[in-house]
This record gives C-alpha cells, sequence and structure tokens, in this order.
C-alpha cells in the first residue's frame, strides 16, 4: 500500500467537508451582514427620536417669560436681578438666529413677538441693563426686500425707556436717533435723541455734529444751535473749534433762509407776485433788516420764494429719501 493515495471516499469526503465548511462560512458571513445592517438600522431610528425629542419645540410653545411681571420679579429678586435679566437677555439672543430674512411675515412675526417680550421683560427687571437696550436696537427692527419695516415701533418702545433710565450712555442715545431718522423719519425727536448722546462723556463728536443737522431738518433750529454753541464753547483744539464754528454759522444761515422764505410767502399772498429780491421784502416791510449770511456771500430768492446762499449749501441730511411702510 506504500506509494498510493489516499482512497477515493476520503477524497470525496474531503471534498464534502470543504462545501460544507465554505457553505458554512458563507452563511455566517451572510449572517454576519445582515445583522451588521439591523443594528445600523436601529442606530438609525434611535438617533432619530433622540434628535426629535431634542429638536427645539415651535416658537410659541417654547418656555418664555416667568409668569411673574418684571417689576415683582425685580422687587422679589433679592439682588439677583442682573442674573435674571442676563439670563432672560441670553434667550433673546438664543432666539434671534431662528428668524431669517425669507420667513413668512406670520412666522417671523412670531418670533418678533417672543423676542420683544424677552426683551421687554429684561429692561423691567434691570432697567439699567444698557446692553439689552442696544441689543433691542440691533435685534427688534428688520426690513423686507418690498420696503416694509417690522419690530420698529417696539423698538421706541424700549430704546426711549432706554434714554429714560441710561442718558449716560450715548450709544443708546445714538441708537434712538438712528431709529427716528432712518426708519420713522421723526428728524425732531432723532435730533433730540442724538443731542443727548452727544452730550455724555466718550461720545464722538460727529455725534453732535449729525444732531445739528437732524434738529434743523426737523425745524428745531433753536435745539440745534444751542447744542452747537454749548460745543463750541468746549472745544479745546483749534480744528474742533473751527469745526463747530462752521456748524454755528450753518444754523445761523438756515435760520435767515427759513425766516426770507416765511417773508416770501406773505409777499405772495399781499401782492400776488413773488418778491424779485431780499431787498423787496425789506422794502415792504416783511423783512427787517437785510439778513448778514455768515459766509461771506448773499442770500437770494428763486422764483418758486425758495431762499439760498450764493457761497453755501444749506444744512440737511442726505441718504434718507427711503420710505418705509411701519408694520409691526
Amino acid at each position: 500500500m506504500a506509494g498510493r493515495g489516499p482512497p477515493p471516499l476520503l477524497f470525496w469526503v474531503g471534498d464534502r467537508a470543504l462545501d460544507i465548511i465554505g457553505a458554512v462560512t458563507t452563511a455566517l458571513r451572510g449572517s454576519a451582514a445582515a445583522l451588521g445592517f439591523a443594528l445600523a438600522f436601529a442606530a438609525a431610528v434611535l438617533l432619530r427620536t433622540s434628535a426629535q425629542n431634542r429638536a427645539p419645540a415651535p416658537v410659541e410653545s417654547e418656555a418664555d417669560i416667568p409668569p411673574i411681571p418684571g417689576d415683582v420679579a425685580r422687587a422679589l429678586s433679592f439682588g439677583f436681578r442682573s442674573l435674571l435679566a442676563d439670563t432672560t437677555l441670553l434667550q433673546a439672543i438664543q432666539l434671534l438666529p431662528q428668524r431669517h430674512g425669507d420667513m413668512a411675515p406670520d412666522v417671523a412675526g412670531r418670533i418678533d413677538r417672543r423676542l420683544f417680550r424677552l426683551l421687554e421683560y429684561a429692561v423691567d427687571v434691570d432697567p439699567k441693563f444698557a446692553g439689552a437696550y442696544r441689543f433691542a436696537a440691533s435685534a427688534l427692527p428688520h426690513e423686507t426686500m418690498d420696503g416694509k419695516v417690522y419690530g420698529a415701533l417696539k423698538t421706541l418702545q424700549i430704546m426711549e425707556k432706554g434714554l429714560r433710565e441710561r442718558p449716560d450712555d450715548w450709544h443708546i442715545g445714538f441708537l434712538l436717533g438712528f431709529l427716528q431718522s432712518y426708519y420713522l423719519r421723526d428728524f425732531t425727536a432723532a435730533g433730540r435723541s442724538l443731542a443727548t448722546a452727544a452730550k455724555q462723556p466718550g461720545a464722538p463728536p460727529w455725534i453732535g455734529l449729525l444732531a445739528t443737522r437732524l434738529a434743523a431738518q426737523g425745524g428745531e433750529l433753536q435745539i440745534a444751535t444751542s447744542l452747537a454753541e454749548a460745543m463750541l464753547s468746549q472745544a479745546n483744539e483749534d480744528a474742533t473749534s473751527k469745526e463747530w464754528q462752521d456748524r454755528v454759522d450753518a444754523l445761523h444761515m438756515e435760520r435767515d433762509l427759513r425766516a426770507i422764505e416765511e417773508a416770501a410767502q406773505r409777499y405772495r399772498e399781499l401782492k400776488g407776485v413773488p418778491p424779485r429780491s431780499v431787498h423787496a421784502l425789506v422794502a415792504a416791510g416783511l423783512l427787517y433788516p437785510v439778513p448778514h449770511e455768515p459766509h461771506g456771500g448773499r442770500y437770494l430768492i428763486d422764483a418758486d420764494g425758495t431762499a439760498r446762499s450764493t457761497v453755501s449749501e444749506r444744512l440737511r441730511a442726505y441718504g434718507l429719501t427711503t420710505r418705509f411702510e411701519i408694520h409691526e
């Protein structure tokens, strides 16, 4: 038997064993793949369920401001009112990113209302909270592509309180003045707000110049002139003094031009024709004396009754021609 190979039966048994082992291995591989797929599917389901449970609730169903009114909470906070106000402001900061520019007005409106409630509550709890006022001025008003503005009036409500409570913070007066002039086109009120801001320590000099320009455009020449003269008296540098002297001169010119235009209107009503010159107004007893143009020029009257200087432009606020449709 030496030198002979294994019997054919053993070959068959060996081949069959290999087939069986291969089949088992294939089955195990298939089972492992199926098991892995099942585990992955189960993990995906669990993750989705967890994500849905952790997802932010709709805006209207989230926890809102505490049920206690802000002024009452301030009295009951026992020295922790700053902490309560900070927490409420943080809620507002976290809420703001949920509002997008392409949202439907009714959806954005729900976010706006809650944002206002949070910020109003923060300043009710701590009326001196300058950070809440500054954030409100930036977060509440927003424009749409079709020229509509939302939140401006609610912002005005908060910022007017801010100016009363924190007139020492020039940022608040400036932000309020911007709101009043840019969105609401109330130049008189804007001039007053900016004038308050300009008088505070650390306020940039240009705020006072802007305040006088807006006050003049709004007809508050006395406020504008008083502010400019006060700034001129406090100036301790030649460049600053010249800047404020130029503004005082511009305000005096604006005063003269308005007086000329009023006299020209009365002249037309009395004689039926427009006046040809400033001297005609003086001769008619409607203006006295001949106003002195502070820049060295002369005053002229156009055919439509508009007065102007030959050397200097009138004090006007430029770039504020857009009119917004205010919505809340």
